[in-house]
């Protein structure tokens, strides 16, 4: 695979919103809580899904994952205009789901990970992704979280950016 310039701007973007979010305080938390009540209410029912699952330090790890996404895909005219909605990343959620149990029955790693590299091929936000996974590999309170919830809330994750980009392209 090969790296492009459009991908190393595409990190450095990421890295910098990551830096942003990371530095967020109480005050711009609160605002940034009601925009985002206001034009993307879905995740906010996304962070009350989180709380009842996760212990306090994870989910103040999944609302700043859940910022970086909408920070990522705010200033997009056709997202200011639409939201994601429950049945939207549902129907996304269930297609992820079933491409990973797809992936049980599959032998040898080499096949899997074709499969998982073609998947992933359509994801026009590989870098956001790449910084989440990133995300999820250093910081502690995500680091040890269970690898059954994890992979959960990886395929969540998924889901979401892939929601907020099937509103790109429409």
């Amino acid at each position: 695979m090969e790296i492009t310039e459009e991908d190393k701007q595409e990190s450095l973007r990421i890295s910098q919103i990551i830096t942003k979010i990371d530095k967020i305080e109480e005050d711009y938390f609160k605002v940034e809580m009601d925009m985002i009540f206001n034009q993307q209410p879905f995740l906010i029912s996304l962070i009350m899904g989180y709380s009842l699952d996760l212990k306090p330090e994870e989910l103040e790890e999944m609302m700043k994952i859940t910022f970086i996404i909408r920070e990522y895909f705010k200033d997009n005219e056709k997202i200011k205009r639409n939201k994601v909605t429950e049945k939207q990343f549902e129907k996304i959620n269930k297609k992820n789901i079933h491409f990973l149990k797809s992936l049980e029955g599959e032998v040898g790693q080499v096949n899997k990970s074709k499969m998982i590299a073609s998947d992933l091929s359509h994801l026009n936000s590989k870098a956001l992704f790449a910084g989440i996974i990133l995300r999820f590999n250093s910081q502690y309170a995500l680091k040890k979280i269970s690898i059954k919830i994890k992979g959960i809330l990886l395929v969540g994750i998924m889901s979401l950016i892939e929601s907020f980009e099937e509103i790109e392209k429409s």
